[in-house]
Formats: C-alpha cells, sequence, structure tokens
C-alpha cells in the first residue's frame, strides 16, 4: 500500500510573484531579487516598497515613502489604553495581533483608506504598538512614538532604547527586517490566504495568520532585542 505523505506535501496552494523558496536553486527571493543582495544592499524601507508596489523605488519614491510612514507612527489614545491592559507575560506576536484588530476597529478601511493605505498603517504603527506596551511594563513609561527617524529600524531602536541608536544596530536590524519580511507560502501565510474568498477586509485576512507567527522564529530576535 502506497504510503501517503502528510500535511499539504505536493499540494499546489496557489501562485505568487512577491516571494519564491529555492526557485532556479536561487533560494530565497522577493519579487525575483535574492534575498543575499538585499540584505546586503537594500533597506528594510526600499524592500516593502518593493513587497508592496511590485517594483524598487527610485530615490524620489524612497523619500516620499520614508516620510509618509513616519506620519504614521502615533497611535490613537484609545489603542494605547487597550496595549496597557494586556499583561506584561503577554507573547509579543499576540500584542501586535491584539494592537492590529484594535486599530482596524478605530480606523476602518473605507474609500480613502484601501488596502495600501492600511498595510503602510500597520507597517509604521507595529513598532509603536510593541515599544508601547513593552516599556510601559517594563519602566511604567507612557512613551511618545512619534519620532523623527528616517528608517523603521531606527525608530524601533529609539523606543526601545529611549536614545537615538548607533549607525551599526541600526544596519543589523535593518537586515533582519528584511531577512523576515516574507517567505512564500509559509504556515502565516496560508492561512491568510484561506480566510482571502470569505473576508475582503485586509485586517481581517491577517489576523489568522498573526497567529501562526508565535513560534520560535520571532521569539529568540525579540528577546535578543529585549536584552
Amino acid at each position: 500500500m502506497e504510503k501517503k505523505s502528510g500535511g499539504l506535501a505536493g499540494v499546489v496552494a496557489g501562485q505568487t510573484a512577491i516571494s519564491t523558496v529555492g526557485k532556479e536553486g536561487m533560494g530565497l527571493t522577493y519579487r525575483g531579487y535574492s534575498i543575499n543582495e538585499l540584505a546586503e544592499k537594500a533597506t528594510f524601507e526600499e524592500v516593502a516598497f518593493l513587497l508592496i508596489y511590485g517594483h524598487l523605488p527610485d530615490q524620489a519614491e524612497l523619500d516620499s515613502y520614508r516620510n509618509k510612514l513616519s506620519t504614521l507612527r502615533g497611535l490613537p489614545v484609545p489603542l494605547r489604553t487597550v496595549l496597557e491592559q494586556l499583561p506584561a507575560e503577554t507573547h509579543p506576536m499576540d500584542v501586535l495581533r491584539t494592537g492590529c484588530s484594535v486599530l482596524g476597529c478605530l480606523e476602518p478601511e473605507s474609500a480613502g483608506r484601501d488596502q495600501y493605505g492600511v498595510a503602510n498603517r500597520l507597517l509604521a504603527a507595529f513598532p509603536s504598538m510593541l515599544l508601547y506596551w513593552h516599556q510601559f511594563h517594563r519602566q511604567g513609561k507612557r512613551i511618545e512614538t512619534e519620532t523623527q527617524d528616517a528608517s523603521m529600524a531606527a525608530h524601533f531602536l529609539r523606543l526601545l532604547q529611549g536614545r537615538p541608536a548607533d549607525e551599526v544596530h541600526i544596519r543589523a536590524l535593518d537586515a533582519s527586517l528584511i531577512l523576515y519580511a516574507e517567505h512564500e507560502f509559509n504556515a502565516s501565510t496560508f492561512a491568510a490566504r484561506l480566510r482571502l474568498p470569505r473576508w475582503r477586509i485586509f485586517i481581517r485576512q491577517l489576523l489568522p495568520g498573526s497567529v501562526h507567527c508565535a513560534g520560535p522564529c520571532t521569539v529568540a530576535p525579540m528577546r535578543r532585542l529585549w536584552h
């Protein structure tokens, strides 16, 4: 009797031009670009633009995109209140999942807030959510989450350390964000896609995927940052 493979082995889950693993022996690629090249030569904002809009930005597009993200870092008061109520021992991914859900209620999708706008808002707000919760429970501080830092890595480290970070640490975190940005049809992506035919609202599709991001691959980097 032929033994069947377990899980989804051999099952075609879908087609994507965003990210591939092992295509033509290239390893991990984002829209055809090797992850090695992107991690070495690009910034996270360039990679985020590439993944969302389909091409690498020129300098004018990159400057505009960075400026846009920097204006989206603030957190509404009701969201801050919810973050303060979450226990200190909450898993960081559960903090982000809850923050995402609350922000979706406070800022629902509309004609003037499409999926690109929601994606950029979440991208800019996630570091603010995580660090606001962390600093509130760690030091009892209600930090200001809007900064003038040009990059998400610099913004994240400033909120974490309470001071500007050095360029070595900024570049290290920037490369890490690039490496974690996409991984084709992993568990979280697959879970989110299962909701696609039924839920057309961006955040509702995102929430099931976030549940599957709470494994060791996300825990270990966060623990290193905390310490």
